[in-house]
């Protein structure tokens, strides 16, 4: 039988970075720089969720290898361990909307700042590149979050496969198969995703050095080093 592979770790998202501002200089720079950094405090939930949600992806695993070596004549044990699998893969989709709740309510912050960005005087470049990183960041989460509500889905759908006393080795192969396809995806989509993020952290910056704040780097550098 081919091996299960949930993609542990699936959501290891990178997150937006907080610049600290040591001065500023004007009414609109200060609009947007106090909105964006908002927006960086409002995804503290999104930030909240990634360890447990990784936690519970391995305790999934865990269970689901317990299934595998049980075999499927053992229905009353696998019964057992199914029924805790899927309650993990509850308590993630619980911390899935906790984690959009928080992203939607940062962007809708951001939304703000970027109403005032016209304001900034020879930065349109710079402005132009905020805007298009932020849009393509949260289409990109949009696809990842629909991408891993699916694959939560697969995966209770699995988990009651298993408690199928007539599910035969090919059934299973097949649900196993569509797990590990919701997953692929998954990863896809969480790549997408990251190369935003970064390209937003980066044109964030850019924006606030064209605009004339003077910005403590240190802090950057510091979260870069953390994420990589």
């Amino acid at each position: 039988m081919k091996v299960f592979i949930h993609k542990q770790g699936a959501l290891v998202l990178i997150v937006l970075l907080s610049i600290s501002l040591a001065a500023c200089s004007s009414s609109a720079e200060e609009q947007v720089y106090t909105h964006l950094e908002e927006a960086v405090s409002l995804e503290e939930g999104f930030q909240e969720q990634q360890e447990p949600m990784i936690e519970l992806e391995q305790q999934e695993q865990e269970l689901y290898d317990e299934m595998l070596a049980l075999g499927l004549d053992e229905i009353d044990e696998i019964e057992e361990l199914a029924d805790k699998a899927a309650g993990h893969a509850e308590e993630r989709s619980e911390l899935l909307e906790k984690e959009k709740e928080s992203i939607d309510e940062a962007y809708e912050e951001y939304k703000l700042g970027e109403e005032e960005m016209d304001g900034i005087e020879d930065a349109d470049a710079e402005a132009d590149a905020v805007k298009e990183a932020m849009a393509g960041r949260y289409e990109a989460y949009g696809q990842l979050y629909e991408s891993y509500s699916s694959a939560i889905e697969s995966d209770m759908k699995l988990y009651e496969s298993f408690k199928n006393e007539e599910l035969t080795v090919d059934e299973l192969q097949e649900q196993i198969d569509l797990v590990n396809d919701t997953y692929s995806s998954v990863v896809e989509r969480r790549d997408n995703f990251n190369q935003f993020t970064d390209e937003y952290n980066e044109a964030k910056e850019a924006l606030y050095l064209a605009a004339g704040l003077e910005v403590d780097s240190e802090e950057t550098e510091k979260a870069e080093e953390a994420d990589s």
